[in-house]
């Protein structure tokens, strides 16, 4: 009897056993299906992607276009999706449909102009009033009260600004957009040095200067960054970090968002990284005299002219990490270099290039009409070009 109990238990365990084992089947199949169909997918998406980066346009198509009145002397740049037209009489900021949104009126001879998104701060060097706009109106106006050496903007309204004094003191203050003073703090030849530029972070929480000074005879720069939230705080002037440079003048330091900033030299290419004191994380030596430096989305490119002959320039372009990514040639002059996206755009008022970042060209044309301003669009291959007379909306074809 105990056999047959025995035999009917291993039995009835056999059967479990093997109905788990096709249970197990079933879904490791239905697994390996699943797996089997995101991989093809994800390969379809690969191949449709790689196929937008490499498309190849021989020409480009007006979608709509409005009349502009063009006024002589002015300078027109992008503003956010906006256009914004500036001189020595004033500014405005006029929509893709032509309509202006704002006028702003002022008296200035050498103007400064920071932008950084929808916001641009207006000002004059050796004047005292700071304009700060976005793209629907007028935010505020700041009195410097002492004359205005440079400023930077954020994309909240925050103005960082370099003053100055006597001929050894400059001061370095923080507006907000009403004109409020946030913080201030002095800065001599003696201690710190003579601060060349100035940049603040998007979010207007960290500062950066550029300072140039002597030092026992041999020049040097330091390139600076003030904390202006919590952590700042409990420092001295907010000071929180400090990168010193022999023998080099460093003219130009710009944030590229909140917590990434480049610093160019003369002879090296800096990368910083930190949300609350920044840190340099690449310091790349240049052997070549640089003839411009253009950034956005993340991107910097250096212009070079071109010594093997067979282009006018040569262009490389880091990613904010300090990664070179791709250098390209070009043969011929240039108004402005943009990055958007994953594109570089070059161009001129007769010719335009677009190039996919570590990739290839992806347009390479002349204009039907004169083109003052390149806006890219959010749509891949739509752009805004503002002509003389016009403002078109094109699409590559």
């Amino acid at each position: 009897m105990a056999n047959i109990r025995d035999y009917l238990k291993r039995k009835e365990k056999k059967q479990e056993d093997s109905f788990g084992k096709k249970i197990l089947r079933h879904r490791l199949t239905i697994l390996y299906r699943t797996i089997l169909v995101i991989a093809v997918i994800a390969a379809a998406a690969a191949v449709v992607i790689v196929q937008m980066r490499n498309r190849v346009f021989g020409e480009y198509q007006i979608m709509s276009s409005v009349p502009r009145e063009n006024i002589t002397g002015t300078v027109t740049v992008a503003l956010g999706e906006n256009i914004l037209v500036y001189g020595n009489d004033g500014a405005s900021c006029i929509n893709r449909r032509g309509e202006a949104l704002w006028n702003q009126t002022f008296e200035i001879q050498n103007p400064i102009v920071s932008i950084c998104r929808n916001v641009v701060a207006l000002g004059d060097y050796n004047g005292r009033t700071i304009y700060i706009m976005d793209t629907e109106k007028t935010i505020g106006e700041i009195d410097t009260k002492m004359p205005i050496r440079n400023f930077a903007v954020s994309a909240n309204g925050v103005v960082a600004a370099v003053l100055d004094d006597t001929a050894d003191v400059t001061w370095i203050y923080l507006f907000d957009s009403a004109g409020n003073t946030l913080v201030y703090f002095k800065t001599t030849m003696k201690d710190s040095g003579y601060p060349l530029c100035v940049t603040i972070s998007e979010n207007g929480n960290l500062a950066g200067v550029s300072y140039l000074y002597m030092d026992n005879g041999m020049m040097r720069s330091s390139v600076a960054f003030y904390n202006f939230g919590p952590v700042g705080q409990n420092e001295i002037d907010n000071f929180v970090s400090s990168y010193d440079y022999m023998d080099t003048v460093v003219p130009f330091v710009k944030f590229l968002g909140n917590e990434k900033a480049v610093a160019v030299a003369d002879n090296r290419l800096v990368f910083y990284e930190g949300g609350q004191k920044p840190v340099s994380i690449a310091d790349i030596l240049l052997d070549r005299q640089m003839e411009g430096v253009y950034y956005g989305n993340g991107y910097v490119g250096l212009v070079y002219n071109d010594v093997t002959g067979t282009a006018l320039y040569k262009v490389d372009i880091y990613n904010e990490s300090g990664k070179l990514e791709d250098t390209i040639m070009l043969e011929s002059q240039f108004t402005d270099i943009l990055f958007h996206k994953d594109k570089v755009i070059v161009y001129n008022e007769q010719e335009c290039l677009v190039h996919t970042i570590g990739g290839m060209d992806n347009f390479k044309g002349k204009f039907d009409k004169q083109t003052l301003t390149l806006i890219p669009e959010d749509a891949s291959y739509q752009y805004i070009a503002v002509t003389p007379d016009s403002i078109d909306t094109i699409e590559l074809k």
